[in-house]
């Protein structure tokens, strides 16, 4: 049967995670059984591309390992658009999720089924993210803080809603419609920010993406808080790539991290002008981390939870600080 479906992992380092995540996709419960796998490392210095040799050897679904090293660049943006070029061409969809993420059983089918009939107004399809399952409470505390419905807004991408359209669809649970994905591309020049800045464009053109909250895939973080403020100044960097190119691309967490950090520096100066009404803001924003932090609880139960009081202001500060590094920079980082 002809491949309908390119399913495109990329990694870098995973070795502890890869194996699991191509099992899962091996054992996808698709009524058509027509799919592929593309992986493209980004010159693992782990075991990487090793591993995901060996899981996949001894399959009959379709495969193919790329690494990045041999095309002579790297990044996000490039890995993807390798999947894209390498993808079979009888396949009419590519579906994309993470090297250390575990998708559902039905993962591909229900992506498919969600934009297999769709008009060509829907450029794709995505889900949430969810928890994956751990045994270190550090992990779960932080991925359970970065899937929060209060921390997140309610972000579709993060938390299940059910809404029928989404504004963007991230890249570790979503599919697209191959034609469409080809035309348009990602950008290498941003490295990452890969599934924002696309999104963006095919949205800006017209085109839509459906929210397919059935879509489950459960996504594993970092347990080390410094690897987790690293992250964190990295996505306000490259978010900032974005802006520099769409000026209206601007959502609410640059000002407002960006106000933070203000606010933080200016804390002191102010009081002697406004007194104590200058730590409102301070109050309000500790009642905010408090209503996370009771969430974060009741999902995780454990006293680790106590870390959130720690993480959402060393997540807002880092992003803020990435954010600020990168707009002084008159090109893009």
């Amino acid at each position: 049967m002809s491949v309908m479906i390119t399913v495109g992992i990329i990694a870098r380092n995973e070795g502890k995670n890869i194996e699991n995540t191509l099992e899962s996709i091996l054992n996808q419960n698709f009524e058509l059984r027509s799919y592929e796998i593309v992986v493209v490392d980004g010159n693992s210095t782990d075991n990487t591309r090793e591993i995901a040799r060996k899981t996949l050897e001894g399959s009959d679904i379709q495969h193919k390992i790329l690494n990045e090293a041999d095309f002579g660049f790297y990044g996000h943006c490039f890995a993807r658009n390798l999947v894209i070029v390498n993808s079979d061409q009888n396949s009419k969809y590519i579906a994309f999720t993470d090297a250390d993420c575990i998708v559902d059983k039905k993962w591909i089918s229900t992506l498919y089924h969600a934009i297999k009939d769709t008009d060509k107004t829907i450029a794709g399809a995505g889900g949430p993210r969810l928890v994956a399952k751990t045994k270190n409470k550090k992990e779960l505390v932080i991925n359970t803080l970065l899937t929060s419905q209060i921390a997140s807004g309610g972000n579709p991408a993060f938390a299940i809603r059910k809404t029928k359209y989404a504004k963007s669809i991230a890249n570790y649970n979503a599919i697209y419609k191959k034609d469409i994905l080809s035309k348009f591309r990602y950008d290498e020049k941003l490295i990452m920010s890969d599934d924002n800045e696309l999104n963006f464009r095919l949205r800006k053109s017209g085109y839509n993406f459906i929210n397919v909250p059935e879509a489950m895939v459960w996504h594993h973080e970092t347990s080390s808080i410094m690897e987790f403020a690293r992250n964190m100044f990295k996505y306000g960097v490259n978010i900032t790539n974005t802006v520099k190119k769409h000026r209206n691309i601007i959502t609410i967490n640059v000002p407002i991290t960006i106000a933070l950090i203000l606010y933080l520096i200016l804390m002191l100066p102010f009081y002697y002008v406004l007194g104590s009404f200058v730590f409102i803001p301070l109050l309000l924003y500790f009642l905010f981390i408090i209503s996370v932090f009771i969430e974060v609880s009741l999902k995780t139960k454990t006293i680790y939870s106590l870390m959130t009081f720690i993480l959402l202001p060393l997540l807002h500060i880092s992003y803020g600080l990435g954010v600020i590094w990168n707009l002084i920079h008159k090109k893009r980082t």
